[in-house]
């Protein structure tokens, strides 16, 4: 296999004063994520968060003031598309709508409102209602690309609950299509070229059949979407990623492919639950057409506050040292999340 699992093991010694002042011994880990080099510090606290937060209390909040994404307000509270792009003005399909980001900050910059409910708990997300999302989110690229086959960069993210950035709880996806990747969408792209031109392989084929090989991290699969923990996470807690088999581009995934991409997620959503992790963003990185060195995947990393001063999980390490600090091993998490599968 091409793909190479790189780390540094580390110990220290600090004389504890929970223990007397004696010798205690502490180890930590310095990972390489397989793909971008870029180190992961992996700590091993075995933190879980204590308790739910309050979802009641957030929910009634959030009604505080009209929300511009529930049905009643939706039509009048939500800008419409200028019409030699889109003449209907939005976008409908089944539940779902897109319409343009009322604050852009990309040229092609959607919100798809999937649910006509205000708030969706972690364990009440249909299968149907998060495909029909991804799918009226699919039709705004085809519109994208057959305006200007330039706008080839695609992105679907989701920031569900405040922890994760997310300003409205009602459910929504932000879509990104753009003639310019991210910073971070350009870097896996070259990397994912980089090593199919050096190993003349896809860097996800044979990172799924070595994580398969090794059953330390691969969680399953849903259909066509391959399910793992990532071996080098940028969350605190962990990262799940799940690919989309010989899948190159957001424009060319089939209904059965959201559906089964779905599917997955509902599971995640129930370990996610279960463990009092109510916020997670996720994003779907797109290929590009005809280009078979990149696999379309998604990465999804929890997000929560940290009590008693509700202190973010996100750090110095991570936003200004582009480093992240997980505090949880991947390979601790799949014995329990794979049983979800």
């Amino acid at each position: 296999m091409a793909v190479r699992f790189k780390k540094s093991l580390r110990e220290i010694k600090i004389l504890d004063h929970t223990q007397g002042f004696n010798e205690k011994r502490l180890n930590f880990e310095f990972r390489f994520d397989p793909l971008t080099r870029r180190r992961a510090r992996i700590m091993s606290l075995k933190f879980k968060v204590p308790v739910p937060p309050d979802i009641e209390k957030t929910v009634e909040k959030s009604l505080e003031y009209p929300c511009p994404f529930c049905e009643a307000n939706v039509e009048n509270m939500t800008p419409k598309f200028f019409p030699p792009f889109i003449p209907e003005g939005r976008i409908k399909f089944e539940e779902a709508v897109v319409f343009p980001n009322f604050m852009p900050y990309g040229q092609n910059n959607a919100v798809t409102v999937f649910s006509k409910d205000h708030f969706v708990g972690l364990a009440h997300f249909s299968e149907e209602t998060l495909a029909n999302g991804f799918l009226a989110a699919q039709s705004f690229f085809k519109r994208v690309y057959k305006k200007n086959i330039k706008n080839k960069y695609f992105s679907i993210n989701w920031n569900y609950m405040p922890p994760s950035g997310a300003s409205l709880i009602h459910p929504h996806l932000h879509l990104m299509a753009d003639r310019d990747p991210s910073d971070y969408h350009d870097l896996i792209l070259k990397r994912g070229k980089r090593f199919w031109k050096k190993f003349k392989v896809n860097y996800w084929n044979d990172l799924i059949k070595e994580e398969k090989r090794l059953e330390q991290r691969f969680l399953g699969e849903t259909g066509n979407i391959c399910w793992l923990l990532y071996f080098a996470p940028k969350g605190m807690m962990f990262d799940v990623m799940g690919v989309f088999v010989n899948e190159l581009s957001l424009l060319e995934i089939p209904p059965a492919g959201f559906q089964e991409f779905a599917r997955g997620l509902q599971k995640i959503f129930l370990y996610l639950a279960k463990n009092n992790l109510m916020s997670f963003n996720l994003t779907i990185f797109s290929g590009l057409k005809e280009k078979d060195y990149f696999w379309t995947h998604a990465r999804l990393t929890p997000r929560f506050v940290i009590p008693p001063m509700n202190t973010s999980d996100i750090n110095f390490t991570g936003l200004l040292h582009d480093e992240s600090l997980s505090i949880i091993k991947p390979e601790d998490v799949c014995q329990e999340m794979k049983a979800f599968f």
